[in-house]
Order: structure tokens, then C-alpha cells, then sequence
């Protein structure tokens, strides 16, 4: 008794158990032409039990998107809305995650205004500096020590 399509597995099965386990196991694979009588019924109440919970889940859903929709409805013809702003709520993104605040580690010889954090493109201002023949190294601002931070 095979009835499994790309597997061909042995379907002499102990008890309703084991028959069970292998329905779940070749889900898709089953091929109801060879199947018995008793697993194509077997087959037919999980598809009933799958589409009345799949129904009752979309039921859910459509009832309550068409209370929103009602309310929203009984806003617009007693007027405290207008058609313009409308109240329903639009999707929102998620928050993006916090990121650490980036301190600038290069700074301008000429300009002491002008930093970089050393991310990303360099700045122009260091390419027209470092042109005149000094490194990256010259441009590093110096860190506060670990009794300063202990300080604060």
C-alpha cells in the first residue's frame, strides 16, 4: 500500500499512530489515488479542521476591519472628521535600533572646527591637508584619559 508519490516509503503502518506521523511527514507528497478509504477520510477531516480554522481566523479579521471602517464612517457624517484627514492608521515602521553616538577622532589643523569620527569618505578638508605631506596620525585628536571619565 503505497501512496506516497516522490518517496515511495512502506505504508504498513502498526497502529493510527504511526499512520499519523507519516501524514505529517509527507504532507505534500501525498498522492490520494493509491490511498485507502479509511486515510482518504482520515485526510478529509485535517483539510475540514485546516479550512474551518483558516475561516474562522479571516471571519475574525473582516469583522473587525469592518468595525473600523464602520466607526470611522460615524466620524465622517457627524463631522468631526473630513474627508481630507483621514483617521485610520497608516502602517508605522519599526524603530530603528539606537546606535552609539560617534565622537570625531580626526580634527583640522587649520581649522580646528572641522572634525571626522574616521567613518566613511574622508572629508576634503583632509585631503587637501594630507596633500601637503602630513599623515593621518598628525590629524588625531587626542582621547581623555580614564581618571577624567571616572570624574564625571
Amino acid at each position: 500500500m503505497h501512496y506516497l508519490r516522490s518517496t515511495g516509503a512502506d505504508a504498513v503502518s502498526a497502529g493510527s499512530e504511526k499512520r499519523n506521523s507519516r501524514l505529517e511527514a509527507a504532507w505534500k507528497t501525498l498522492d490520494p489515488t493509491v490511498m485507502t478509504v479509511d486515510e482518504l477520510l482520515m485526510f478529509h477531516e485535517r483539510v475540514g479542521q485546516m479550512l474551518c480554522t483558516k475561516l474562522q481566523s479571516l471571519s475574525s479579521k473582516v469583522r473587525m476591519d469592518q468595525e473600523k471602517l464602520q466607526a470611522h464612517l460615524s466620524k465622517l457624517r457627524s463631522g468631526l472628521i473630513t474627508v481630507n484627514e483621514p483617521e485610520l492608521e497608516a502602517p508605522t515602521k519599526p524603530a530603528r535600533r539606537p546606535y552609539p553616538t560617534v565622537y570625531p577622532k580626526y580634527r583640522s589643523l587649520r581649522n580646528p572646527s572641522l572634525t571626522w569620527a574616521g567613518r566613511g569618505k574622508q572629508p576634503r578638508w583632509l585631503l587637501a591637508e594630507m596633500k601637503d605631506g602630513k599623515t593621518l596620525s598628525d590629524f588625531l585628536i587626542d582621547k581623555p584619559t580614564n581618571k577624567r571619565r571616572k570624574g564625571r
